[in-house]
């Protein structure tokens, strides 16, 4: 769910604002569901304020990596700052932000990190290759398609009877961290520093961080998403 330079926010058409919406919110649904159905951890009362707050930081996240990676535009049209609607979310902000509130919500009420995110994690790349359809609605990220597909065979891995001992979390991490190192390359609406893509740089501390985790298994296996 990248973003756009310019051409979504003030050209696209509004029937496709509002599809890219729906597709986005389809997404997020398809992501409650499955943790609704597969936590393990988190007691009923807190569920709600887990999702809540993890739906919101994530949009926060996303949208705040987009904005500065097209501060050049967004410093000339801050009122399009909110407009998440029109598009331009950067899927790295929004798995970051989203983080930084599970992990103060585990601290705080003392809920191993890892159990949370192994519920939420083997759905995200569903979730994900449903957004990039997001993207070919609003005209975005000309190699969406190819992402797409592997967030689908990653997904298919991180539900694998296979790979059941081992972290969601690590496999996740270390799956779409290469599959972001290598799409990264075809990308022309990516965040660049001179010569250097943000992207393939966070996707290689994912990498890292997973390989670390991959030792980890939070879940027994009977418990396992």
């Amino acid at each position: 769910m990248s973003g756009l330079v310019a051409s979504p926010i003030l050209a696209g058409p509004t029937a496709m604002v509002h599809l890219y919406g729906l597709i986005i919110g389809l997404s997020i649904v398809i992501g409650i569901d499955f943790f609704t159905k597969h936590n393990h951890t988190v007691p009923p009362h807190l569920k709600n304020p887990l999702i809540l707050g993890t739906i919101l930081c994530a949009i926060i996240g996303a949208r705040t990596y987009h904005v500065i990676d097209q501060w050049s535009f967004y410093s000339q049209h801050l009122n399009l700052i909110p407009q998440t609607w029109n598009g331009g979310l950067g899927i790295f902000g929004g798995i970051i932000g989203a983080f930084i509130y599970i992990l103060l919500f585990s601290i705080i009420l003392k809920i191993p990190l890892l159990s949370i995110t192994d519920s939420i994690v083997p759905i995200l790349p569903l979730c994900q290759a449903v957004g990039r359809i997001g993207n070919f609605v609003n005209q975005e990220n000309p190699v969406w398609w190819f992402e797409a597909i592997l967030n689908l065979v990653l997904f298919f891995i991180l539900r694998s009877n296979a790979l059941k001992n081992y972290s969601s979390t690590a496999l996740y991490l270390i799956g779409y961290g290469l599959i972001r190192f290598v799409t990264e390359f075809w990308r022309h609406d990516t965040w660049i520093i001179d010569t250097i893509k943000i992207g393939q740089i966070i996707a290689i501390m994912f990498i890292i961080i997973g390989l670390c985790l991959i030792p980890k298994n939070t879940l027994p296996p009977s418990k396992k998403p």
